[in-house]
C-alpha cells in the first residue's frame, strides 16, 4: 500500500453515500368490500394518493410490504398475520374515517425510519470491510497502527482512536515482533503517563478476558476520568476497548474515544469495532509471519553447507524408509502431487504379479469385483479412482479365478508437510482375503440356519393355529400358556424372517401408488396397545391432505414399524414418541422422534451396520439382534432415498427418512417381503 494512502485524509476510493430511502407504499388490506370503500373514502379525503397507500380486498398479505389490516371487529383479525412481519398494524372499520390517514402516515414514517437505520447499518458494515482491507494491506506494523488510528474515528465519527501493545516483546512470547506497533494515538501525551495508562488498561482487559473471550470494556468519565484523560485528552468523555489477539493470547487493545456529542455506541457498532480489533490482531500475525519468513530465507542462504548435510541424511533416511516399507505386509505406493508413481514396496509388486499387470500397456488382466467373477473393465484404473476418492474402501479380487485369488482394499492418504503443503498421496492396499472369506462363510451359514429353522417353526405355527381353531384352550385351563407359546413362536419366526431379509440380495421392489398418510396411521394404530401399556404417548402429525407416492407400501411400512418399535423399546415409561409426515418438493419426509435414552456420536457412525448394538443397550439387556435398522437402511436405499439420525445421550433421538415421490422400479437390490 502506498505511503500516501496511509497518510491521506480519506479512503483510497471514497465510498458512495447511502442512497436516499424512498417512503414505502402502505397496503391497506380490507376484510370485505365495505371496509375497502370506507378506506378509499378516507384516503381520498386525506388526499393520500396511490404512492402513499393502496387498498386491496381479501388477498393474502404481502410478506415484504407494510400492511394496515382493516376489519369489522377484532375477532376477524388473525394474530399470526399481525405478527408475521414487523411492519404490521390494524384498524377497525368504524374508526376508519377518523383514524385511517393518521395510521397510514405513522406506519409509513415508522417503516421509513427503520429502512433508513438498516441502510445506514449496511453502509457502516461495508465501510468497516473497506477498513479491514486497509488493515491487511499495511506493509509494516507501524503503518498498521497509523491507518487504524486515522480511519477508525472517521468511520465511527469518534473523537480519537489508539492501538496499544501491553507488554514489550522481551516480556511476552505472544507480542514477539510487535514492539513496532507500540502505542499509536491521535491524542498524544507524556510517554510516562501513556505507559502507566497502558498497563492499567492491559490489566482491565486481561481480567475481562477470563470471563468472556474478546469482551469489550467501557471507560467513562465518571469512573475512569484519569485513565480516559491520560489516553485521549480532556475532551474525551468515554471510550470502549477491545482486545487485540495474537496466537490466541491478548497482547494489546484497540480503543475508540467519544466526546459528549455522539450517543452511546449501539450493540451493532460495538460488534463491528470488536471485529476490527480481531482483524488488527490477524494482520499483525500476518506481518509477523512475513518477517519470520524473511528471516528464514536469510538463514537459508547462510546455511547452505548445513542444508547439504541434511540432504545427505535424507538419502540415508530414504534407504531406511524403503527397508521398513518392504518389511510390512501392506502394499504401499507413493504418488507425487501430479499423481506420478514414485515409490512402491515389495507387497505391491506381489499384487501386480497376481493381477497379470502389463508394464507396457499399464493394464491388468485379472481384477474382479466382489463376486470374484465379474471382471473390472481394463480401462478402469482403481488406483487413480482411489486417489480421486471415488472408490475408497471397495473390495476387489485379484488373481486368476482358476488359481489363487486375493481380496484387497485400497485407501488414499494425503501426505503434507508440517505447514500444510501437499507432498503427494500414499495409496495403501490391504490384503483382506481372510476377512472376506469369513464374511462369506458367515453369510452362507446365516442363510442356511435361518432356512432350516424356518421350516419346523412354520409347522409349529400351523399346528398351533389348528389347535386354537379346534379346541377351547381357555376352557381347558391352559389358555395363558398356549398364548405364550404362540407369541414366542411368532417372535422366533419374525426374527428368522429378518435374518433371511439381511442375507438375500435377489428380490426387487413392487412399486405402486400408495397413500402415505393412511400407511402411517395404520402403523401407529398397531402400536397403540404397546404404548399404552408402557404409559407412553404416541403422537401422529399428518398434513391436512393425503400424500400419494409411488413406493413399495409393504416395504415402507416395514421402515415405519421398525423405527416406531425402536422408539418404544428405548423410551422410558412416560416418554413421548412423535411420528410425522411432510412433503418437500419431490420428496416425502418421514420423521420418528422420541424422548428416550439417545445415542452417542461414536455409536451413530455404526448404527446401520448389521448386528451392531450399542454397549449401553447390551448392558441394559434390551432385547434385539441389531438388524432392524439395517433392514430400514436397505429399503430406503432401494427407493433411492436417504436416512439420517440426530441424537444426544439422555435427550432422545430423531430418525429422518427422505423418499422420492416416484421411486424407480428397482434402483438397488433390496429385501424380500417374505423369506
Amino acid at each position: 500500500m502506498p505511503e500516501s494512502t496511509l497518510r491521506g485524509t480519506g479512503w483510497p476510493m471514497p465510498l458512495p453515500r447511502p442512497a436516499a430511502v424512498m417512503p414505502p407504499t402502505i397496503v391497506v388490506l380490507a376484510v370485505n368490500e365495505a371496509c375497502a370503500r370506507a378506506a378509499r373514502s378516507a384516503l381520498d379525503a386525506a388526499e393520500l394518493g396511490a404512492d402513499v397507500a393502496r387498498v386491496e380486498v381479501g388477498v393474502a398479505p404481502p410478506r415484504h410490504s407494510p400492511v394496515l389490516l382493516v376489519a369489522e371487529s377484532a375477532s376477524e383479525l388473525d394474530p399470526d398475520e399481525l405478527t408475521a412481519a414487523v411492519e404490521r398494524d390494524f384498524i377497525l372499520c368504524d374508526d376508519v374515517p377518523e383514524q385511517l390517514s393518521l395510521r397510514v402516515t405513522v406506519l409509513r414514517e415508522r417503516c421509513l425510519r427503520r429502512h433508513t437505520r438498516l441502510a445506514a447499518a449496511e453502509q457502516l458494515r461495508a465501510r468497516s470491510l473497506e477498513l479491514t482491507g486497509l488493515v491487511h494491506g499495511a506493509p509494516t506494523l507501524a503503518k498498521l497502527g497509523r491507518v487504524v488510528t486515522s480511519e477508525l474515528p472517521r468511520l465511527f465519527e469518534g473523537h480519537a482512536a489508539a492501538v496499544a501493545v501491553f507488554a514489550p516483546a522481551a516480556d511476552s512470547a505472544a507480542a514477539e515482533g510487535l514492539a513496532d506497533l507500540g502505542w499509536s494515538s491521535q491524542a498524544g501525551s507524556d510517554a510516562g503517563v501513556l505507559a502507566a495508562a497502558r498497563d492499567q488498561l492491559g490489566e482491565r482487559l486481561r481480567k475481562a478476558a477470563r470471563s468472556a473471550a474478546h469482551r469489550t470494556i467501557d471507560l467513562d468519565q465518571e469512573h475512569d476520568a484519569a485513565l480516559v484523560a491520560a489516553l485521549f485528552g480532556r475532551e474525551a468523555r468515554r471510550a470502549i476497548a477491545v482486545p487485540i489477539v495474537s496466537d490466541n493470547a491478548s497482547i494489546g487493545a484497540l480503543l475508540l474515544a467519544d466526546t459528549d456529542t455522539p450517543p452511546r455506541r449501539t450493540r451493532f457498532e460495538r460488534e463491528l469495532i470488536g471485529y476490527l480489533g480481531m482483524q488488527v490482531g490477524r494482520a499483525a500475525d500476518e506481518l509477523r509471519l512475513q518477517e519470520r519468513e524473511r528471516l528464514a530465507q536469510k538463514r537459508l542462504h547462510e546455511t547452505s553447507a548445513e542444508l547439504q548435510r541434511l540432504v545427505d541424511e535424507m538419502d540415508d533416511l530414504g534407504v531406511v524408509i524403503r527397508s521398513i516399507a518392504d518389511s510390512v505386509n501392506v502394499g504401499v505406493l507413493f504418488y507425487d502431487i501430479d499423481n506420478r508413481p514414485k515409490l512402491n514396496n515389495r507387497m505391491v509388486e506381489e499384487f501386480l504379479t497376481l493381477t497379470g499387470f502389463d508394464a507396457e500397456t499399464g493394464l491388468s488382466a485379472h481384477v474382479y469385483a466382489s463376486d470374484r467373477r465379474t471382471r473390472v473393465k481394463q480401462d478402469k484404473n482403481i488406483i487413480s479412482e482411489t486417489l480421486e476418492g471415488d472408490q475408497r474402501g471397495l473390495i476387489y479380487w485379484i488373481g486368476d479365478p482358476e488359481g489363487e485369488q486375493r481380496a484387497i482394499v485400497t485407501e488414499a492418504h494425503v501426505i503434507t508437510r508440517p505447514g500444510g503443503e501437499r507432498l503427494g498421496s500414499a495409496v495403501v492396499t490391504y490384503d483382506v482375503t481372510d476377512l472376506a472369506n469369513a464374511i462369506e462363510i458367515r453369510e452362507e451359514y446365516l442363510a442356511t440356519v435361518s432356512h432350516e429353522l424356518r421350516t419346523p417353526l412354520t409347522s409349529i405355527v400351523g399346528y398351533l393355529d389348528l389347535i386354537d381353531d379346534g379346541f377351547d384352550v381357555e376352557g381347558l385351563g391352559f389358555g395363558k400358556e398356549f398364548r405364550t407359546i404362540q407369541r414366542s413362536t411368532e417372535q422366533m419366526l419374525a426374527l428368522i424372517r429378518d435374518l433371511l431379509s439381511t442375507s438375500t440380495r435377489e428380490l426387487t421392489l413392487r412399486i405402486e401408488p400408495a397413500d402415505l398418510s393412511a400407511l402411517l396411521a395404520q402403523s401407529v394404530s398397531g402400536f397403540r396397545p404397546a404404548v399404552g401399556a408402557s404409559h407412553q404417548r404416541l403422537e401422529l402429525r399428518l398434513p391436512q391432505t393425503s400424500v400419494l407416492a409411488h413406493i413399495d407400501s409393504g416395504r415402507v411400512k416395514q421402515i415405519v414399524d421398525n423405527l416406531i418399535s425402536n422408539a418404544v423399546k428405548y423410551t422410558p415409561d412416560g416418554g413421548t414418541i412423535t411420528v410425522s409426515l411432510d412433503r418437500e418438493e419431490d420428496f416425502v419426509v418421514l420423521t420418528v422422534a422420541d424422548t428416550g435414552r439417545g445415542i452417542s456420536r461414536t455409536d451413530q457412525s455404526r448404527l446401520f451396520d448389521r448386528f451392531f448394538r450399542a454397549r449401553d443397550v447390551r448392558d441394559a439387556a434390551i432385547q434385539g439382534v441389531g438388524i432392524g435398522l439395517t433392514i430400514v437402511k436397505t429399503i430406503v436405499d432401494a427407493h433411492g432415498g436417504t436416512i439420517g439420525v440426530t441424537s444426544e445421550p439422555g435427550h432422545g433421538s430423531t430418525f429422518i427418512v427422505r423418499l422420492p415421490l416416484r421411486a424407480g422400479t428397482t434402483p438397488l437390490p433390496t429385501l424380500p417381503m417374505q423369506p
